[in-house]
């Protein structure tokens, strides 16, 4: 197979992982259901919308990050991982957050900042702890998820403080890499204040996220 034919194929993968990835089996995708089933607001806003968006969840290698969402708006969880865990099911329900935002929302702290929230108000529904406790997943920083949940995602000093503690949570996480609003947005604050480098390199950075 020629060298381009292999870059070809990443670059399809990286862009659409249902291209290969490995899809969960029909009773995992019931007993996700089922691990949230009565739960308050959970059912109604996770399983429903899961299931009349017919949003598919694969096994798919990640980069710097436990799960994802696709172009296609489905979401990618870690081969290996248990999907029913409190944890990856705190992060399926973290990414289907993400598919009811406009896709720059998504690709923005204040949209990354609403998440990180919301799926910690998940795990504490699911589990009855609270995510980065003893005992629990990322145990040992809960302080910072408990910044996180005051934080305002309208406020953009708060936006800032959001990359500094998601990164304490997750070092690799790429919060850094984020326009603190969605694009279109941040690139007009920037231009209105004749910013006009400042415009490009929020642009550049999202573009070279590494």
């Amino acid at each position: 197979m020629s060298t381009f034919k292999i870059e070809g194929a990443k670059w399809l993968e990286g862009l659409f992982p249902e291209w290969n990835w490995q899809e969960l089996a029909r009773e995992k995708y019931e007993e996700i259901f089922q691990k949230i089933q009565g739960i308050q607001d959970l059912e109604d806003e996770v399983t429903n919308y899961l299931k009349n968006n017919k949003i598919r969840i694969g096994f798919h290698k990640q980069y710097k990050s436990g799960g994802g969402w696709t172009l296609l708006r489905n979401i990618t969880i870690c081969p290996g991982d248990n999907p029913v865990s409190p944890y990856v099911l705190s992060l399926i329900i973290h990414e289907a957050f993400h598919l009811k935002q406009s896709i720059w929302m998504r690709l923005s702290m204040q949209g990354e900042l609403r998440a990180w929230q919301y799926q910690k108000a998940a795990y504490r529904k699911i589990t009855g702890c609270d995510i980065g406790d003893s005992g629990q997943a990322y145990a040992g920083t809960k302080p910072h998820w408990d910044e996180i949940a005051q934080l305002a995602p309208d406020t953009r000093d708060d936006l800032i403080k959001a990359q500094e503690f998601t990164k304490r949570v997750s070092p690799d996480y790429r919060s850094n890499c984020l326009p603190l609003y969605p694009l279109p947005q941040e690139i007009k604050f920037y231009w209105k204040q004749g910013k006009y480098v400042e415009a490009f390199q929020v642009v550049w950075n999202l573009i070279i996220c590494r």
